[in-house]
């Protein structure tokens, strides 16, 4: 049992799984109406909150839960030995100098040199984790190199000081040095601007805790904006400002080129930084950089599938609902597995999945078989191979745990906080009719407002989000289902994004199931992601590889994700 079940039980409330209202277990023994439901119980996204509203009784508070998930498991990293370094630094001295930074920061940085690298040095609690060398190749270029095999953390992060609540978050090292050469602490990502690169985040989560405000003063180039998106995305927009250099008459692209022209602008950038614009009113000037990229560059692109068949009826990009329907039995979890599989490996995606028909255990030996194309078996693999997959496949799948009922606003409060925590890219709810729900609502209204919620946090979290549904019972003239055969509502169909039926035909007289899945499309909403019109796809599975295939067979882009 988990410590805070272990709380509910020792205060009286060892039986109650959900919010709501329930008689109190503190006062109601000496109270004249001892069925009197006094008591109100919320089960928040961090704990549970409690309180009598008995008037006289002081029964109240809140039991704290840890982490909601299947424990996310550290990646082993190998530690840097300190590289020789040249003992004239005068040649590194004028090299800063002539940038604006002095010989007193290079040695708060700990900055060095060897023959033509730069050497930056990354610690973390006072411990060397990462080194990152920059070699001048002249002409104005230049290239990095990390240390392989190492913790990505933030360049810097041991000189901010404990009590700093606001946080200024670059994209490089010389321009955390630039920032303390105008007496302000900042911190750099140590791999650019992509999404996949944000590792640092998952690694410094607890020293991002510490502070109120983030400021985010990322270079003013295509590169910058994207990785101002992702880390306005990851560390969430009520508590980031921005650092805009475009408005001074003098140009520059980083905290740098200020800083050896005009070091003022520095400080008043960071003064005057905004806060990012909340959900609301927004402007075409605002979103002007969305707007010049799509003229550029038309719309992005959705990725694949991993079945090229598929492929040709529709794409996958996050920010959208997905419904998948079914008979139960038929495949839809398995293909909605095997969908996750292939994202992660062709993508890196990271998911956070909600499967109240699949126990723990079960769920891991399918994605294991499918990532690793070998069985769970002792016959095939090791303990070792076992552990192994533990280790891996917990860095890109969660598990929300079952020990209580979940309704949509509770789990879309998990995937927020795990979309800034670990940075997933989608969300699995499988199946509808397992949510904790108000039996007194109605259900076409409830199933409309969940809907509606998914789908708007499938946007402002841009994560895919995939719901399962089962159909309203089915005869044999029924057929295969599509989208209005799920009960309760048409707004299954009227607000899902993409609308699926994952179907496997059943021999009557055997009784088995055909080992063909008919992917059915009905419903593709963005134009630019697939045929609005749908199709239909078949896959085979494969007992060798236990992942289902295209005709073409075309799994050969799969690659080990994991190093």
């Amino acid at each position: 049992m988990n410590d805070y079940r272990n709380e509910m039980s020792r205060l009286g409330m060892g039986a109650i799984v959900r919010s709501g209202k329930y008689i109190c277990p503190h006062c109601s023994a000496s109270r004249k109406n001892k069925h009197d439901r006094s008591l109100s119980v919320t089960f928040e996204a961090d704990g549970v909150l409690y309180k009598c509203h008995n008037a006289g009784c002081d029964f109240e508070g809140f039991i704290p839960f840890e982490n909601r998930y299947m424990p996310h498991i550290s990646k082993h990293y190998a530690k840097p030995a300190r590289k020789q370094e040249d003992t004239d630094k005068s040649r590194l001295i004028r090299y800063f100098a002539a940038r604006g930074i002095s010989e007193r920061t290079l040695e708060v940085y700990q900055v060095a040199s060897k023959d033509k690298f730069i050497i930056f040095n990354y610690f973390k609690n006072g411990e060397l984790v990462n080194i990152k060398t920059r070699e001048n190749l002249g002409n104005g270029k230049k290239a990095f190199y990390q240390e392989k095999d190492t913790e990505k953390t933030f360049y810097g992060m041991d000189i901010v000081p404990q009590n700093e609540k606001k946080l200024i978050i670059c994209e490089g090292e010389i321009d955390v040095l630039s920032f303390y050469e105008c007496e302000m602490y900042a911190v750099s990502v140590p791999q650019g601007a992509g999404e996949k690169k944000l590792e640092c985040i998952d690694n410094c989560w607890d020293f991002l805790q510490r502070f109120d405000e983030y400021i985010i003063a990322v270079d003013s180039d295509e590169a910058g904006h994207v990785l101002q998106r992702h880390l306005i995305q990851r560390l969430g927009r009520e508590k980031c400002k921005i650092a805009d250099w475009s408005k001074y008459e003098l140009r520059g692209k980083d905290a740098n080129d200020f800083l050896r022209v005009e070091p003022n602008i520095l400080k008043d950038c960071i003064a005057t930084a905004e806060f990012v614009p909340l959900a609301g009113i927004t402007t075409f000037s605002s979103n002007k950089d969305k707007i010049l990229n799509y003229f550029q560059h038309g719309f992005e692109k959705g990725f694949s599938t991993g079945w090229l068949d598929l492929d040709k009826i529709f794409t996958i990009k996050p920010g959208y609902l997905m419904i998948v329907t079914g008979i139960p039995t038929r495949g839809k979890s398995f293909f909605t597995d095997n969908l996750m599989v292939n994202l992660t490996q062709s993508q890196g995606w990271k998911h956070l999945i909600v499967s109240f028909e699949n126990t723990l255990e079960n769920h891991f030996s399918r994605l294991y078989a499918m990532t690793y194309h070998k069985s769970f078996s002792q016959k095939v693999s090791s303990l070792e191979d076992v552990s192994k997959g533990i280790d891996e496949l917990s860095l890109y799948y969660l598990r929300l745990e079952l020990d209580r009922g979940w309704n949509v606003d509770e789990i879309i409060a998990q995937a927020e906080y795990a979309a800034k925590r670990y940075g997933i890219n989608s969300l699995v709810i499988d199946p509808y009719n397992r949510l904790d729900r108000d039996i007194q609502d109605r259900e076409d209204l409830y199933i409309g407002e969940i809907l509606k919620k998914l789908s708007l946090a499938a946007k402002r979290l841009n994560i895919l989000i995939i719901f399962v549904a089962h159909p309203k019972k089915q005869s044999k003239e029924d057929g295969v289902p599509d989208m209005y055969s799920i009960s309760g509502s048409a707004d299954w169909y009227n607000m899902a994004d993409y609308g699926l039926t994952i179907h496997r035909e059943k021999n009557e007289g055997t009784g088995k199931l055909s080992k063909t899945t008919q992917v059915i499309v009905h419903k593709v909403k963005d134009i630019t992601l697939g045929d609005p019109a749908g199709g239909k796809c078949e896959l085979e599975y494969n007992q060798d590889s236990y992942v289902l295939e295209d005709k073409y067979q075309q799994q050969y882009w799969r690659k080990d994700y994991v190093d």
